[in-house]
């Protein structure tokens, strides 16, 4: 097989860990190589690989670097059968995943304490709670307790990787209890947690 190389901070969650546990899954014999923050940054000064520049995650297949964590996580998922073949599947899974996505890259950023403080309210009450609402009307319309079929899929772990940001606390002034006004939603999280392929990723890190 090619040599997989999967370069993010060492940090249990973010955008690395769900490509972690996706490749994991596949049986991809991968390195997991751990970054700190100030070494990727001095790293990133001098790199002329664009994804490296870009940001992490960064996954090597025989020396050729990919940026970008949702085309990584579809990737491993098509490897380890988390990905469905069938299109319109296939299109409920990439739009929860582009959800998430947009969760994250409109999170309102400030130099100003206050500022940012009122931005994240207002995004918390605004678009953060109809991103929240399309996700909830997934789980809820599947009828499994997952995103998209019956199964778990890539879609659950970028979900999952998102509402563990918020509950950790990662959204600064969005409450850690934010997604609980969702219930079904809510309830994704401990059951992707308590996941045979999620409890195997971790046990093996054990």
């Amino acid at each position: 097989m090619a040599k997989h190389v999967l370069s993010y901070f060492p940090m249990q969650g973010g955008r690395g860990e769900m490509v972690r546990i996706a490749l994991h899954a596949a049986k991809v014999d991968f390195e997991d190589k751990h970054i700190d923050f100030p070494a990727y940054m001095e790293s990133k000064a001098t790199a002329t690989d664009p994804a490296w520049i870009n940001g992490l995650p960064v996954l090597e297949i025989d020396g050729v670097s990919y940026s970008q964590s949702i085309a990584q996580l579809r990737y491993a998922g098509k490897l380890a059968k988390l990905y469905p073949e069938d299109p319109v599947a296939a299109l409920s899974v990439d739009e929860a995943m582009d959800v998430c996505q947009d969760a994250l890259t409109k999170c309102p950023q400030d130099a100003d304490v206050e500022v940012k403080k009122a931005k994240r309210e207002e995004y918390a009450a605004g678009k953060l709670k109809t991103l929240m609402a399309v996700l909830n009307k997934k789980v809820e319309s599947s009828g499994s307790g997952f995103i998209a079929g019956s199964a778990l899929s890539i879609a659950d772990l970028c979900v999952y990787g998102l509402l563990s940001m918020i509950r950790s606390g990662m959204f600064d002034h969005v409450p850690s209890d934010y997604v609980d006004q969702w219930p079904k939603l809510a309830a994704l999280e401990p059951a992707v947690k308590e996941h045979p392929i999620v409890k195997a990723y971790y046990a093996s890190k054990a």
